[in-house]
């Protein structure tokens, strides 16, 4: 049975390989690979199921325009939650604002593109509180030189 899948596979790749680039090769129910358990869901738009992993070097994801990017953090009418209701949202919620739950995650999966742009978000959060952090040091050192001098 697995070299019969196996097979099929090739043969679905050469067929693939040779197709002219510009006409996309059509399978109406979509590809699936690996065990004959893994099934595309029924009135989804996928295209392809794999069961068991995937190895590449490069992954590129379309977006298409349907994702927003984090530069928003950036942006003056943005409002940065203070540490201290971020630290209040983790104890309530054991995760970080705007980051699914890992019972989210189990349920719907990760979306590449959106879980990119969350985590680029969090980075760019953190900057701003680093940049925060770093004014108060050099207002509290430029205290302690005034101090120290009387």
């Amino acid at each position: 049975m697995k070299k019969l899948i196996l097979l099929s596979l090739i043969v679905g790749l050469l067929f693939v390989q040779k197709s002219n680039a510009q006409s996309p090769v059509g399978f109406p129910n979509g590809i699936t690979v690996g065990t004959p358990t893994v099934t595309i869901p029924a009135g989804s738009n996928y295209k392809m199921a794999v069961a068991g992993g995937i190895i590449t070097e490069k992954v590129r994801v379309a977006t298409n325009g349907t994702t927003f990017w984090a530069d928003f953090v950036f942006d003056k009418s943005y409002k940065l939650r203070s540490l201290n209701e971020v630290a209040q949202y983790i104890q309530l919620n054991k995760h970080l604002p705007d980051v699914p739950s890992t019972a989210e995650v189990n349920q719907q999966g990760i979306d590449l593109a959106n879980t990119q742009a969350i985590l680029l978000q969090k980075i760019e959060e953190l900057t701003l509180y680093v940049i925060e952090q770093d004014k108060k040091i050099n207002k509290l050192n430029k205290k302690v030189r005034q101090l120290s001098k009387k």
